[in-house]
């Protein structure tokens, strides 16, 4: 019943792909973020629907009227430019038959980011790829939170298969799904969808609990800081997350509060020292190969890895840092293109937010800037224990981004313009002059 009522779904998606790229977008993000598929059986679970649907929204892109243009611009170009090294270092791979899935699996979610950017070109666009995104993960948190909340703490939230299924993956996901949940409480015309929003932030607070995740914790810390620092009610949203995490803490049970402790003595954990051990594998190979780093993956081989590290360790070790990531995979030159786009990205973010809090028709552009950073820096806090360099989410945020830039500067374009008549009035028509001689 779960496949037939997912195909359904897809195939009226796929036919409003077809009349209008912007769904086939927001498809895309809908199945690279929740992965409705894999809550299937049988042959639909396996079925490759990412890339069936990333194809078809660029075929239908190609062949529509919209603009086929990405806009250009240091946050595109920086983009593209990783796309391109990435690609070179996977065609220089140490580990080649592990590289070439990877890429392809994560050339898609930067490839998600340029198409993001090139077609959210409105604010009605943009407001539902924030509902798109908050649908697909917000699920998951309004679901682990009751959870939580049912079981005393005594279970573990985890997402589905695939990337969300690690707990400190969902952790850093809700975590960055929690400001745009707040974008849409500000924003939203209806009392009863703002209650909805506050409700789903407040089980989603629980739910990053309930992972048992230590970075997710630290991120759902910089990130309430950074909420409450742009809240214009700071009072009342710092005595509301207060409660809720006063409350969610006493939910909780004492192995929690056990783990939770371990933060402070790091240099003790045996986790931590194993994630130190594979951060020296990525510097050692990025010293080796100081432009190409060891391709995607080389840190999960056990043969690349134990080359390059004093620690022999059968398989490798996944990266545990986005940072450590993809200087293993990409060498030096890899990294300095990719904390190019993070710092682009929390510019950008900056200067947006400014530019459309002068102009009160724009107050919602101001407000999904200033959410959109506040997720980013989650994500850059909390993922320097992660491995999620090429996570689709922070792509699409990086995309739509690009898009409300375009979106303020055809705003600013139209302000500027002069009033409808004003040339008419400055140069009368030739036979209007005459009439009145």
């Amino acid at each position: 019943m779960r496949s037939i009522g997912f195909l359904l779904i897809y195939v009226a998606l796929c036919g409003g792909t077809i009349v209008a790229p912007y769904v086939g977008a927001l498809s895309w993000v809908w199945i690279a973020l929740m992965s409705p598929h894999q809550y299937s059986w049988g042959v639909v679970s396996t079925l490759p629907v990412n890339l069936i649907q990333a194809v078809l929204t660029l075929i239908a892109w190609l062949l529509s009227k919209e603009p086929k243009r990405v806009p250009l611009n240091i946050c595109t170009v920086l983009l593209a430019l990783f796309m391109l090294w990435v690609t070179l270092t996977t065609v220089t791979s140490l580990a080649p038959d592990t590289a070439w899935p990877l890429w392809e699996r994560d050339i898609k979610n930067l490839l998600l980011g340029l198409v993001i950017a090139g077609l959210m070109t409105n604010k009605v666009r943009l407001h539902a790829l924030v509902w798109t995104i908050v649908f697909s993960l917000g699920y998951f948190g309004i679901k682990g939170g009751l959870f939580t909340i049912l079981t005393g703490g005594a279970g573990q939230v985890v997402g589905a298969a695939g990337t969300l299924a690690d707990n400190n993956h969902i952790a850093l996901a809700l975590c960055m799904t929690l400001p745009l949940m707040n974008y849409l409480r500000l924003n939203s015309e209806r009392p009863i969808v703002r209650l909805g929003c506050v409700c789903a932030m407040m089980l989603t607070t629980v739910a990053v609990l309930g992972t048992y995740s230590r970075g997710g914790l630290i991120g759902l810390a910089v990130m309430a800081l950074f909420l409450w620092g742009q809240s214009r009610k700071k009072l009342l949203m710092g005595l509301c997350g207060a409660a809720v995490l006063v409350g969610g803490y006493m939910v909780m049970p004492d192995r929690w509060a056990n783990r939770m402790e371990t933060i402070q003595s790091a240099e003790e954990d045996t986790s931590f020292q194993g994630r130190v051990t594979v951060w020296r594998f990525a510097f050692n190979v990025a010293l080796a190969r100081p432009l190409l780093g060891g391709g995607f993956g080389a840190n999960e081989t056990g043969e690349v890895f134990n080359a390059y590290s004093a620690d022999y360790l059968p398989n490798g070790r996944a990266a545990h840092s986005i940072y450590f990531q993809v200087l293993g995979d990409h060498g030096f030159a890899g990294l300095l293109i990719y904390l190019g786009l993070l710092a682009t990205m929390l510019r950008q973010c900056s200067v947006l937010k400014k530019r459309a809090a002068l102009q009160p028709k724009l107050g919602w552009a101001a407000d999904l800037a200033g959410m959109i950073q506040v997720s980013w820096t989650a994500y850059m806090v909390a993922g320097a224990a992660l491995s999620m360099a090429y996570y689709d989410l922070a792509y699409i945020e990086f995309g739509a981004i690009v898009a409300l830039r375009e979106v303020l500067r055809q705003a600013d374009a139209v302000r500027a313009a002069p009033p409808k008549g004003a040339v008419d009035r400055a140069y009368p028509a030739r036979g209007n002059s005459v009439a009145t001689s």
